[in-house]
């Protein structure tokens, strides 16, 4: 790959520090690597290549716009494209409601695809990653140095010296939990809903993770083993269905599957229902096959037997035979807790500490906006760095493009959104009258 010669008005960060190693993580990291600055990534997992979270993403706006950018695998699909959103009552009707083009895919193809573009790690869903971009002054060995994605490294501290420097103190988990330092121009919080930037930063109450009132039941089910006619009626669409009483709603698409395949037979039927449940509750669901109590979500496998049983027992009554042949071979599902928030602030320390992604604000999934929140941050980054953003603007545009997603996300669970006649919520989850 030729170096870039191209002139700058600008000198980025020389050393970065992002706190996790997600997808939000990620994207920062190949756009100030791009840049030029020297990138390392402390993910707090021991898992160099996590666990699969079996979960279907959409591709929004955001996000394409960086890949169409930054990704140097463009031979690889992005997903299946979704062209219709239609319902489905209890009768197995169709009722196509408008025309859409979405971008389907899932947690960990993206992951796997940005994993490649950051410090080319290989994959199934990338077999050969792509080269790295290189400075005017490296080789391909200065290009791969910097851009580090570090395992077991759980940050504990940020410091500022009196010449604005950081220092980003860590338990190093690879080490027996040793505790260790780095130097660093800038630090990026892209740790999530439990980002230890945000709690080092803002005193309790500014912005608390809360439960919503309702949980989301999710799996995944291979197509090859669900009829033909069942296939049909979700090819190419995105299907929901509004429940009635305390049902809540159900929504059913195509991710790709093993490998990232999008080829028909080989991909895999992304479920998720969500239903209320009061905080009382919880407990019960929430208790995994080993008697342990999780807080915010259950792992494929860990939901007991009787509780999946007793949700299947429910769709039984309410679903329509479509759903219903997908829910009975669900062989893992999971389960979590839909929580939100909304942080007042994303600059720290003069700008040199920045929030981004989930650790900003974590929105509720209706608006299938998380993954495109990660990517319209790190779009701004880039316009912050390259002095194209004020840092005043740059903090003014994700905060508000975050509210007021979570603000109008609060006024369809309240039923004041035009468009949404004939439906109430109950405990924010949409529900017929």
């Amino acid at each position: 790959m030729e170096k870039c010669q191209q002139e700058r008005d600008y000198l980025p960060p020389k050393r970065v520090i992002i706190i996790g190693g997600s997808l939000s993580g990620l994207m920062h990291g190949i756009v100030l690597h791009r840049l030029g600055s020297t990138v390392r990534v402390l993910e707090q997992s021991l898992a160099n290549t996590p666990i699969s979270h079996m979960a279907g993403v959409c591709l929004g706006i955001d996000v394409q716009r960086l890949l169409e950018r930054f990704d140097r695998t463009p031979g690889i699909p992005l997903g299946i494209s979704a062209v219709q959103l239609q319902s489905l009552d209890k009768q197995g009707k169709i009722n196509p409601s408008v025309r859409i083009n979405r971008i389907m895919s899932s947690w960990d193809a993206l992951y796997f695809r940005l994993r490649a573009n950051f410090d080319m790690q290989a994959s199934d869903y990338v077999p050969h990653p792509p080269a790295l971009d290189l400075r005017a002054d490296e080789d391909a060995d200065g290009a791969k140095s910097r851009a580090r994605y570090e395992i077991g490294k759980q940050v504990i501290g940020i410091e500022q010296f009196k010449n604005g420097q950081l220092l980003v103190r860590y338990k190093d988990h690879t080490d027996g939990g040793a505790d260790s330092q780095a130097l660093a121009d800038l630090v990026l919080g892209a740790d999530g809903p439990n980002s230890i930037v945000r709690k080092i930063f803002l005193e309790s109450g500014q912005a608390d993770q809360k439960y919503t009132g309702y949980v989301a039941w999710r799996g995944i089910v291979p197509e090859e083993q669900v009829s033909e006619e069942t296939r049909e009626v979700f090819r190419a669409n995105i299907t929901y269905s509004i429940l009635k009483g305390e049902g809540g709603h159900v929504i059913l698409y195509y991710i790709p599957g093993k490998g990232g395949s999008v080829e028909p037979g080989k991909r895999l039927l992304n479920f998720c229902w969500y239903t209320n449940i009061p905080l009382s509750s919880l407990s019960t669901i929430m208790t995994d096959i080993n008697g342990k109590q999780h807080h915010t979500k259950l792992p494929p496998g860990q939901v007991r037997p009787e509780v999946w049983e007793t949700q299947k027992a429910i769709a039984r009554t309410q679903f329509a035979s479509p759903y219903l042949e997908v829910i009975e071979k669900i062989g893992l599902p999971f389960l979590h807790l839909i929580t939100d928030y909304c942080s007042p602030r994303a600059s720290f320390m003069g700008g040199k500490v920045l929030l981004v992604g989930d650790a900003v604000s974590l929105l509720r999934p209706h608006t299938a906006y998380s993954t495109n929140q990660a990517a319209y941050h790190a779009l701004l980054t880039e316009k912050l760095v390259t002095k194209k953003l004020t840092l005043e603007e740059w903090e003014y545009q994700v905060t508000t493009a975050a509210y007021n997603r979570r603000a109008l996300l609060g006024n369809i669970c309240t039923g004041k959104t035009e468009g949404l006649d004939g439906v109430v919520t109950t405990a924010g989850n949409l529900v017929t009258k």
